[in-house]
C-alpha cells in the first residue's frame, strides 16, 4: 500500500506493449513491459556504501541472468546512476549506454551471449534521495528535541532502479542478497535475517540471508539509530523497529501482527513463508506504509502507539497493519503481473484488511465506517473522467497514478465485498486458496482470480465480475413497484450508469449482485442482468431495500410511491440499510436526480437511532450546505434548522460518554459538538473555552480523543488573546500526534488576521522535519473558511510545500488534488491556467479529473443554496 497523494513521473519515451488480452492468464513472455524478455534476471546481489553527508552511495552489484535467446546487448532500468566496470562473465563489455531521460541503461557486449547463465558484474554511483523514492534520507526530531537521520527506502512502483541497476518491472521477480556498510553505531533492516556483520572501526558490514524470489519493488532496507522489540510465535519472528527510546510504543503493534498472521495463515491456506516480520517506524518519510516482503516499512504515527494515544490512531496502527500483512500474500507472495492489475495487490489488501479489523474489534462497527470510504470512491467515480479499476499502464506516471485512493483502493474493496457475499464467504476463500496456490512465487492477472473464484464456485465469474473491473462508474438501479388486489408487491428492475453531471453515450452496462430486503425480513439474493427483470418482494405497505445491508457497490433510485413508505417507515430499518438509503437519496440531490427535501425527509426520521455512520453522513451533508450557504441571506435560518435536526444526538450523548460506549457512538459525539461549536452555538462554544481554559493549566484535563475537537471550536471561535494561549499550547507539543492534534486548529479559524498568523507557523521550524508534509495539509484546512487566502499562500510556496513530496507525487497534486482543494478560492479558469502552468502537458487526464470534480462543487453550490433556501422556507411554514 502506499497511500496515495498521487505524484510526478518521467514519460517514458517508448511506448509499453499492450496485454495481449485482457482477459488472459498471466504469461510472462506477453506480460507488458517496457524491457526485453530474452534476458531474465534470477539472483541479485548487491553491496551498497550510502554516503550520508554528500547524498550519494557507491554499490557494486553482481546479477546471475538467464539468457533465454542469443543478444548482443542487455536493457535494464537505471536511474541517476554512473556505471563503471561492467562486466559479462569477466569480460568488460563494448559500451554502456545511460539513457537517463529513459531510465533505461543498454549494454552492447564484446560477444553475443549465448543461451544459458551468465554473470552480470558492475560498479556504479548513485544518489541518497531527500524525498520517499529510491533510498532515502529522513532527518528528525526527537520527543527530547534531538536531531537524528536514518535510512529508508520506497521503491514501488518504479524507484528500486535509483539505489541498484536492475530489471524494475514486477514480471521480473528474482532473489536478492543485499549487503550495506553504514555507522557502525547503527542499526540495519531488511526484507531477511542478518547473515553476517563485520565492524571496521567507525562503520559496519552487514550481509542480509538470500530472499524468495519477488519482484525489485519489495526489496527494503533501512539504517539508523534504530530499536527493536521482538516475539515469536507460530514459528515466525516478529519485530517492531523505531528510533531508539520509542520502540516500547510498538507493543501494541507487535501483539498485533501475531494476531494478524495466525489469522492470514489460516484464511489462506499457505503459511507465510518467511522466517521474520519485522514492521519499521520511519518517522516521517512517505505518508503511508509499504508492504516489503518480511519488511514492512510504515510512517510511525501509523505504527507506534505511545501514552496519551487516541482511539482513532489505534484503529489506524490495527487497520493499516491488516492492510500491509494482507500484502505479504496478494502482492507478495503473488504478484500482479503489470501495474494493469494493481488491484489484486490493493483491492484485496484493503477488503482483507477491513474483514480482518471488524473481525478482531467487533465494537468498532468497522464495516459500518467504512462506508464512508465507498461513497469517497463512489463519488470519484460518478465523474465522466473517471477510470475502471484495471486501466492499462504506458509509463512510469501512469503507474504512479494507478495508486487511486478512491478507485484502485475503496472501489476495489467493496467490488470484493459485492463478490464475496454473491458467492459465499467460504465460497470465495476456496477460490482465494486456489488462486493464491496456482500464482505463488509468480505473476497474476484478473484471469487468474477469475479461474480461481470459478473453480470454487461451479459459476462463470468472469462474466457477472469482469465487467466491474475493466468499466469506469457503476450503476443506478431504478426500483418500480406495483402491488396487486392483496398489496404483495413486485418490483421491476433496471440500470444506467450513474453520473453526477451528464449522461453515458457508451450505455454501460454491469451484471448487478443484489440483496433485497422487504420490511425487517431475510434479503433475498437477486442478479440483475437486464432491464425490465422482476421480484416478487413482500408488500406494499412495507419499507423496500434494494440494497441489503449496504454491501452493493451501486445507487438505488425508488419510485415514488416505494420512497413514501420507506419515509414512513425509515426508523423501523436496519442501520445498515438507512445508511444505504442515505447516501443514495444524498447523491440523487447532488446529481439533481432528487429534490432536497426528499434527503431531509429520510434524515429527520432518524428518531432515536443515533447509529454514528448514519448521523456522520447527514453532518456530512449539512456540513456541505452550511459551507455553501456561508455569506448568503439564508444562511441562519438553515444553521437554524440543521441545529434543530441534530440537537436530540446532542441532547442525550451530551459531553461525557457512557460506559461500555462504543469509540464509534464517541466520535459521534465529537463530530456532532464540533458541529455545533463551528457555527458558534454558544452552550458548545462556552463549555469548549471552559474545558480549554483547563487543558491551558493541566495537559490531563481534557481526554486525549476530545484534545483536537475542543481545540478547534476554540479555535473557530476565538479572539487574540485565545489564539495567543493555543499557540502556545502547539509549541508544547512533545511528539507528531501532539502536534498534530495541537496544530491543527491553527488552521480553522475564522479571524483572518489570525489566519494570517497561522500562515507564518507553516514554512517555520515549529514544524518538524518528520512533519513536513502537514504543511500542504494546514494549507488544505485553512481554506475551509478562508480560501482565497490558502490559494495565495499556496501558488507562492508551492515548491516548498511540496518539497517532501516525491516526484511522481508532486505533479499529480498539482494536477489533479490542487483544483479539487482550491475550487472555490479563485475563478476555476484562473485555477486551471495556473495548474497547466506548473504540469507537463501530459497531464491533460489528471487536470481533467480534477477540474470536473471543482466545476462539479461550483455547480452544485449554485444549486444548493436556491433549494436550501426554498426547503428552509417551506419547512418553517408547515
Amino acid at each position: 500500500m502506499r497511500k496515495l497523494v498521487l505524484g510526478f513521473g518521467l514519460l517514458m519515451a517508448a511506448g509499453v506493449c499492450a496485454p495481449a488480452f485482457a482477459d488472459a492468464p498471466f504469461n510472462f513472455d506477453t506480460a507488458p513491459g517496457r524491457l526485453p524478455k530474452d534476458v531474465v534476471p534470477t539472483d541479485y546481489q548487491v553491496a551498497i556504501v550510502p554516503h550520508i553527508a554528500a547524498k550519494t552511495l557507491s554499490g557494486h552489484e553482481t546479477v546471475t541472468l538467464l539468457v533465454r535467446k542469443v543478444t548482443t546487448r542487455i536493457v535494464f532500468n537505471t536511474l541517476n546512476e554512473t556505471l563503471s566496470d561492467v562486466r559479462l562473465d569477466g569480460t568488460p563489455v563494448a559500451a554502456v549506454d545511460t539513457q537517463n531521460e529513459k531510465q533505461l541503461t543498454t549494454i552492447s557486449l564484446a560477444h553475443p551471449a549465448t543461451v544459458g547463465r551468465h554473470t552480470l558484474t558492475m560498479s556504479y554511483t548513485g544518489k541518497l534521495e531527500t524525498a520517499p523514492q529510491g533510498l532515502f534520507v529522513q532527518p528528525y526530531r526527537t520527543p527530547a528535541g534531538a536531531s537524528g537521520t536514518m535510512l529508508s527506502t520506497q521503491f514501488e512502483s518504479t524507484d528500486a532502479r535509483r539505489m541498484f541497476p536492475c530489471w524494475d518491472e514486477p514480471a521480473f521477480r528474482s532473489t536478492f542478497t543485499l549487503t550495506a556498510t553504514v555507522p557502525a553505531a547503527w542499526a540495519v533492516v531488511s526484507n531477511m535475517p542478518v547473515a553476517t556483520r563485520t565492524v571496521h572501526g567507525a562503520t559496519a558490514t552487514t550481509t542480509f540471508e538470500r530472499s524468495p524470489k519477488m519482484p525489485t519493488y519489495l526489496v527494503e532496507f533501512s539504517a539508523g539509530d534504530l530499536a527493536r522489540i521482538s516475539a515469536t510465535s507460530g514459528g515466525t519472528n516478529f519485530g517492531v523497529w523505531a528510533v531508539r527510546g520509542q520502540e516500547q510504543s510498538g507493543a501494541y503493534a507487535l501483539a498485533n501482527a501475531q494476531q494478524i498472521l495466525a489469522d492470514y495463515n489460516a484464511y489462506f491456506g499457505v503459511k507465510y513463508p518467511l522466517p521474520k516480520l519485522d514492521s519499521i517506524a520511519v518517522p516521517g518519510g512517505f505518508e503511508g506504509a509499504m508492504e516489503n516482503w518480511g519488511a514492512i516499512t510504515y510512517n510511525d504515527q501509523i505504527l507506534l502507539l505511545p501514552p496519551n494515544s487516541t482511539m482513532g490512531r489505534q484503529q489506524d496502527v490495527f487497520s493499516v497493519q491488516a492492510h500491509e500483512m494482507a500484502h505479504q500474500w496478494n502482492g507478495d507472495l503473488v504478484t500482479m503481473g503489470w501495474w494493469d492489475d494493481l488491484w489484486l495487490n490493493e483491492s484485496f489488501a484493503s477488503w482483507m484488511s477491513a474483514k480482518e479489523t471488524d473481525l478482531r474489534n467487533p465494537t468498532w462497527t468497522w464495516w459500518e465506517g467504512q462506508d464512508d470510504d465507498k461513497e469517497g470512491a463512489m463519488a470519484a467515480d460518478a465523474r465522466s473522467t473517471s477510470h475502471a479499476i484495471e486501466q492499462h499502464v504506458t509509463d512510469e506516471l501512469q503507474a504512479e497514478a494507478a495508486f487511486d485512493p478512491e478507485i484502485t483502493y475503496s472501489k476495489g474493496q467493496a467490488f470484493l465485498r459485492m463478490l464475496e457475499a454473491y458467492l459465499g464467504p467460504d465460497t470465495f476463500r476456496d477460490g482465494v486458496r486456489r488462486y493464491i496456490k496456482a500464482r505463488a512465487y509468480s505473476n497474476a492477472t484478473s484471469a487468474d482470480l477469475w479461474n480461481g473464484l470459478s473453480a470454487a464456485s461451479g459459476k462463470d465469474v468472469a462474466k457477472v465480475a469482469a465487467a466491474w473491473t475493466t468499466q469506469p462508474g457503476f450503476p443506478l438501479v431504478m426500483v418500480a413497484a406495483s402491488c396487486d388486489a392483496a398489496g404483495n408487491r413486485t418490483i421491476t428492475l433496471s440500470q444506467k450508469r450513474f453520473l453526477l453531471t451528464g449522461s453515458d453515450p457508451a450505455h454501460l452496462h454491469w451484471s448487478v449482485p443484489m440483496d433485497v430486503r422487504s420490511g425487517n425480513g431475510t434479503p433475498e439474493q437477486v442478479l440483475l442482468t437486464q432491464d425490465g427483470q422482476t421480484v416478487a418482494a413482500g408488500r406494499c405497505d412495507e419499507p423496500l431495500s434494494a440494497n441489503a445491508g449496504d454491501i452493493g457497490f451501486y445507487r438505488v433510485a425508488y419510485d415514488a410511491q416505494t420512497l413514501a413508505v420507506n419515509q414512513k417507515h425509515f426508523g423501523q430499518l436496519p442501520d445498515a440499510d438507512k445508511i444505504a438509503m442515505l447516501d443514495d437519496q444524498w447523491a440523487l440531490v447532488q446529481a439533481n436526480q432528487a429534490p432536497l427535501s426528499s434527503y431531509f425527509a429520510l434524515a429527520s426520521s432518524m428518531g432515536t437511532d443515533f447509529d454514528a455512520r448514519a448521523w456522520e453522513q447527514i453532518l456530512s451533508a449539512i456540513g456541505v450546505i452550511e459551507r455553501d450557504e456561508r455569506g448568503t441571506a439564508g444562511y441562519d435560518a438553515f444553521v437554524a434548522y440543521a441545529r434543530g435536526l441534530v440537537m436530540p444526538v446532542y441532547n442525550t450523548l451530551g459531553w461525557t460518554s457512557q460506559p461500555g460506549e462504543t469509540p464509534a457512538k464517541g466520535q459521534l459525539r465529537r463530530d456532532v459538538l464540533r458541529a455545533l461549536g463551528s457555527v458558534g452555538y454558544q452552550p458548545v462554544v462556552d463549555e469548549a473555552r471552559k474545558r480549554f481554559a483547563a487543558f491551558v493549566k493541566d495537559r490531563s484535563a481534557i481526554d486525549a480523543d476530545d484534545q483536537q475537537m475542543i481545540l478547534t471550536i476554540v479555535a473557530i471561535n476565538a479572539d487574540q488573546a485565545t489564539y495567543d494561549q493555543l499557540v502556545a499550547v502547539a509549541k508544547t507539543a512533545r511528539e507528531q500526534a501532539e502536534f498534530q492534534r495541537y496544530f491543527s486548529p491553527l488552521f480553522f479559524v475564522k479571524d483572518p488576521k489570525l489566519a494570517q498568523q497561522s500562515l507564518q507557523l507553516v514554512m517555520s521550524p515549529a514544524v518538524p522535519p518528520q512533519a513536513a508534509a502537514f504543511r500542504i495539509r494546514f494549507i488544505g484546512m485553512l481554506s475551509e473558511y478562508h480560501p482565497a487566502m490558502a490559494w495565495q499562500f499556496f501558488t507562492t510556496h508551492s515548491s516548498e510545500l511540496l518539497s517532501s513530496t516525491s516526484e511522481f507525487e508532486r505533479i499529480l497534486i498539482l494536477a489533479q488534488y490542487v483544483p479539487q482543494m482550491f475550487w472555490d478560492a479563485v475563478p476555476l479558469d484562473q485555477i486551471e491556467a495556473w495548474v497547466r502552468a506548473h504540469v507537463p502537458a501530459s497531464t491533460s487526464i489528471y487536470i481533467a479529473r480534477g477540474m470536473e470534480s471543482a466545476r462539479f462543487q461550483s455547480d452544485l453550490k449554485a444549486r444548493l443554496v436556491p433549494a436550501t433556501d426554498a426547503f428552509v422556507s417551506s419547512t418553517s411554514r408547515s
